[in-house]
């Protein structure tokens, strides 16, 4: 028996196939696997083709029995569940299949325990946690129209939102004008109206690294900006904390782009939750997602 991780991302899938005592055998890269993102059908070429390319690479013959756990956007969902499930059954992925959410995957992989709480700052936000015996709760994750605050997509809105209040007048003026200005090479600020409807929400969550350097230069609209987003992160990680009610040490991940590669905004994090947490352990992934996956399969042997 062999053991299978996916992370289907919404715009990377990644597998790892191990042996049944985590021996790495293979890993592969695709493209975007959420259904949400890439319809139906594309989402079961990627994952057929990331089962065969893993069996392939590890030089394993196709038939091989194996444990799969796939991680992704929305399985915490009945609907979603059924419809990947649907996805799996015509794959032949019938039985020894584990269906979960990717903030489940990312705490596993992150803490290499099936317990503690992750915090996730990348295009979007949420919290999720698990306490030792088994119950989860999360906060945050409404999408970008209802929540997500501490999110990239959150933190550039409120970098552009800074930029028109300080235009009319009706706010401090900001450096965040003309860094955004300069990043986007528009001219004056009337053309990000244009702009702000034509992009994606990816794109307009890459702004969120121009409020996070202008903050670096002690803008304080900027700073305001990147603060409030902290608070926001932690007041969602302390919601899900009261509601698993730990009463042990635990760990506390910081997870996804934003928390990651902007080491100011992680540690304005930390001390935030040294003070309201102290018995919390935080700290950066140790693994990726996709091995958290392949962790919850293994454990399920």
């Amino acid at each position: 028996m062999y053991i299978i991780g996916i992370d289907g991302g919404g715009t990377k899938t990644i597998g790892i196939l191990a042996t049944a005592t985590g021996q790495h055998l293979a890993r592969v890269q695709s493209g975007p696997a959420n259904y949400h993102v890439v319809g139906e059908a594309k989402t079961q070429t990627v994952l057929g083709s990331i089962v065969e390319e893993l069996y392939e690479k590890a030089d394993i013959p196709p038939t091989s029995a194996a444990r799969l756990c796939l991680g992704m956007a929305g399985l915490g969902r009945s609907a979603d569940r059924e419809v990947i499930g649907k996805i799996c059954d015509e794959l032949g992925i019938c039985q020894n299949r584990i269906l979960t959410h990717d903030a489940h995957i990312a705490l596993v992989g992150g803490t290499e325990k099936q317990e503690g709480v992750i915090v996730i700052s990348g295009t979007g936000a949420i919290v999720y946690g698990i306490n030792t015996n088994g119950r989860e709760a999360r906060a945050s994750g409404w999408g970008y129209l209802l929540g997500d605050e501490g999110s990239g997509y959150d933190i550039a809105i409120q970098g552009l939102r800074a930029v028109a209040r300080a235009v009319d007048g009706r706010g401090d003026r900001t450096e965040l004008t003309d860094r955004i200005l300069n990043k986007l090479e528009l001219n004056e600020p009337g053309e990000l109206i244009r702009w702000v409807h034509a992009a994606s929400r990816d794109t307009i969550a890459q702004l969120a690294k121009v409020v996070f350097d202008t903050a670096m230069t002690a803008d304080g609209v900027a700073e305001c900006i990147v603060d409030e987003a902290a608070d926001e992160l932690v007041c969602a990680a302390i919601s899900v904390i009261e509601q698993l009610e730990f009463t042990e040490p635990f760990d506390i991940v910081l997870s996804g782009g934003n928390l990651i590669y902007q080491t100011m905004f992680a540690d304005k994090l930390r001390h935030r939750f040294s003070r309201e947490q102290p018995e919390a352990s935080v700290q950066l992934p140790k693994h990726e997602p996709a091995y958290g996956a392949m962790l919850l399969a293994r454990a399920s042997l």
